[in-house]
């Protein structure tokens, strides 16, 4: 029900990104001008921030503008056989570009040189081409080596290509110094400014547009969660909102996902040791506590698997990302106060016994134990969004 209710990409509804499309824009005129128009870019940003809008807006100006481009989905290879899809990623970069369809070769390297043969006779001696490679991220890892090798990296270095990769999560350890450390990083952010979220509003869900401010301040101006908040209002969508931004988790497991989240979202941050601690609380399940650290860390796998949460380097832990963080903690101050004021008591506990079990750090435990305190003093109209970071 969720993900029919997420709205399309339509022309007509896209808001703002006018400093992403600029650069977008400068790099595909380098590339049809011929002047230092190879390069890639990779897009990130969190959950639900629009990278999916943007990338579709950037394609539909490139097809006005009659730029060569080819697109490939990665979810359509997933549970394929790594061999076998990389060489249909050839055979579709070869049609699209007008190449041949059928007897590029009998395994991926002939497949490959055939290709590039292909290519340097034809788009590459002209404009180029902008390949882009959607889904990455969250792919078959598998496959990944072998579309570097034969596909991705070659590419890389021709002076008229233009890649761009898209995905959630981790990103790949590419080999490759142009696909990695090299490559451009196109961050989509939420919308800063109200005034954004209030004509997204009026383009996707005109009803709400009353609501702007409050939706605003609950998700800081991530473009679904703001979509999502509308459908259902500020007063009972929240769990509508969540259950949205985990829709492309798998039904059998998003319960589950769920439920690590909402236990571990009045955290700053987590790690191994923590997870038990907090599962404790949420489940009234004391034997969490003797959790081995190999299970909780698959439950830290799970939700960096699902691109819930990332390594935070300042930090030195894991964090949820910030918006699945907001809306679960907004869920469960709203809808199970209970729960979340036990989830508070029991990280300033926590943070309280650090303090003396570890001297080393007991600025930074007393730091946190003091935030959850402050959490717990609020009163119920005011916002634990506003008043955490």
């Amino acid at each position: 029900m969720i993900n029919a209710t997420q709205l399309n990409y339509s022309p007509d509804k896209f808001v703002d990104r006018e400093e992403e499309l600029t650069e977008l824009e400068q790099r595909a005129r380098a590339l049809l001008e011929g002047r230092n128009g190879h390069g890639v870019l990779i897009f990130i940003g969190e959950r639900g921030v629009g990278k999916t809008w943007l990338r579709a807006h950037w394609r539909e100006q490139l097809r006005r503008q009659k730029v060569p481009m080819v697109w490939i989905d990665l979810r359509e290879y997933t549970g394929k056989d790594p061999t076998w899809a990389v060489a249909d990623i050839i055979r579709k970069v070869s049609t699209a570009t007008k190449g041949p369809d059928e007897g590029l070769g009998a395994d991926l390297a002939e497949m490959s040189r055939n290709l590039f043969a292909h290519l340097r006779k034809t788009l590459l001696q002209e404009k180029g081409f902008i390949l882009f490679i959607d889904h990455v991220y969250e792919s078959e890892w598998a496959m990944l080596p072998l579309l570097e090798d034969y596909l991705l990296a070659p590419l890389s270095v021709e002076p008229r290509v233009l890649i761009a990769l898209a995905g959630r999560g981790r990103l790949y350890p590419w080999k490759t110094p142009e696909l990695g450390v090299k490559a451009n990083l196109i961050e989509v952010k939420p919308f800063s400014d109200l005034r954004f979220t209030q004509w997204q509003l009026e383009r996707q869900a005109p009803q709400a547009v009353g609501e702007a401010p409050e939706i605003h301040t609950i998700t800081r101006g991530n473009p679904l969660a703001n979509y999502l908040l509308a459908l259902r209002g500020v007063n009972t969508g929240l769990d509508w909102s969540l259950e949205g931004l985990l829709a492309t988790i798998p039904e059998d497991h998003r319960r589950k996902v769920r439920e690590y989240v909402e236990a571990l979202c009045v955290l700053r941050d987590f790690d191994e040791e923590r997870i038990p601690a907090m599962l404790a609380i949420y489940y009234d399940d004391p034997s969490y506590q003797n959790w081995m650290y190999a299970q909780a860390r698959r439950i830290r796998e799970e939700l960096v698997r699902w691109a819930l949460a990332h390594w935070d380097t300042e930090k030195r832990s894991y964090v949820l990302d910030r918006i699945i963080r907001d809306i679960a903690e907004q869920f469960l101050r709203q809808q199970r106060p209970d729960k979340w004021e036990a989830l508070q008591k029991a990280a300033f506990n926590l943070y309280t016994r650090w303090t003396q079990e570890y001297p080393r750090t007991r600025e930074r435990w007393q730091q946190e134990a003091k935030y959850h305190q402050q959490q717990l003093q609020m009163t119920p109209d005011q916002s634990p969004v506003e008043k955490r970071d």
